[in-house]
């Protein structure tokens, strides 16, 4: 007993000796240092992602919990693209919650329908719901006053860790302005970056910015049997390049095709970015979020864990 006191005692003063030496160590004043980075600001300013931002950013993905706020969330995913840091992101909403459950649904503003018909594209939904057993894969749910198609969403996911949750409104609502201004320069000025664009049929803006351009048709659900017997093998050619950054956005197809790539390389950044880059390719935005005003222009998004795979979420 008495040498397991002296043990304690000396492990404890040992401890403290080395969390000394740690607190006045460049170690220490380089952590604190980077951990004083403002990421947002950062990337407003357009300041180029050094190493040393980057392994902050490193650092946040290491210890992550849950999703940071609706605001800082997007700055750091954002940080990931700039630091070249592979990863996917991929979101479930009321539509992709209506094919799940087998009921029908369909929508004038993104001309597609679910009529409980296709059961190949709803199972490979639904195995698409369980991305983020896989490291660095995120899966965006709705917000708090979607309550039920979130707990419905991931009872068909095994995903039981909050770390890779995030929203599925992310690019949108009060984000929306700061994606559009980042997004905008991005496409621009990336040369690090081969962006392969997987989106709407209907273009009407200049995309030379896009390395490569797959068009998805309308009434995506409808022809999905045979779109995806020609358009997935295609895609999955290019995954096997490095440096490559899909952006997509093909309702949720877009689930489908980003959950198929990253088994095939998961070295890559693939993104469903959905209706919040339609202002880069058709030219114009059908979203209420996109202008001034607008219904859900200001609208935030609720910050959550996850408890027995229902989103308990935070005031």
């Amino acid at each position: 007993m008495f040498f397991y006191h002296n043990y304690s005692y000396y492990y404890y003063l040992g401890s403290f000796f080395i969390s000394f030496k740690f607190l006045f160590s460049k170690n220490y004043n380089n952590y604190n240092s980077i951990n004083n980075i403002n990421i947002t600001e950062l990337i407003q300013n357009e300041k180029y992602f050094d190493d040393k931002v980057c392994r902050f950013i490193k650092i946040r993905l290491k210890n992550r919990i849950q999703p940071f706020g609706f605001e800082d969330e997007l700055s750091f995913i954002i940080s990931l693209i700039l630091c070249k840091i592979p990863f996917s992101f991929i979101r479930f909403s009321d539509g992709e919650d209506f094919i799940m459950t087998g009921t029908s649904y369909s929508t004038n503003r993104d001309n597609w329908a679910w009529n409980n018909t296709n059961k190949k594209f709803q199972d490979s939904l639904i195995e698409s719901a369980s991305i983020c057993t896989t490291p660095y894969n995120f899966i965006g749910i709705p917000c708090k006053n979607w309550y039920n198609h979130s707990k419905s969403i991931l009872s068909f996911s095994k995903c039981t860790n909050s770390k890779y949750m995030s929203y599925t409104s992310l690019f949108y609502n009060k984000n929306y302005k700061f994606f559009q201004n980042w997004i905008t320069k991005f496409i621009k000025s990336s040369n690090r970056w081969k962006i392969i664009l997987v989106a709407n049929s209907l273009i009407k803006e200049d995309i030379s910015w896009a390395y490569k351009f797959f068009p998805i048709p309308e009434h995506v659900i409808e022809k999905w049997d045979e779109l995806s017997a020609s358009l997935l093998p295609k895609l999955a050619d290019e995954v096997k390049q490095k440096d490559i950054i899909f952006f997509v956005s093909a309702g949720p197809a877009a689930n489908l095709i980003i959950s198929y790539l990253v088994k095939i390389n998961n070295k890559n950044i693939y993104i469903d970015f959905g209706s919040a880059i339609e202002f880069i390719t058709k030219g114009f935005s059908t979203r209420s979020y996109s202008k001034i005003g607008g219904e859900t222009a200001l609208l935030g998004c609720e910050s959550f864990y996850l408890e027995n795979q229902a989103p308990i979420y935070i005031e």
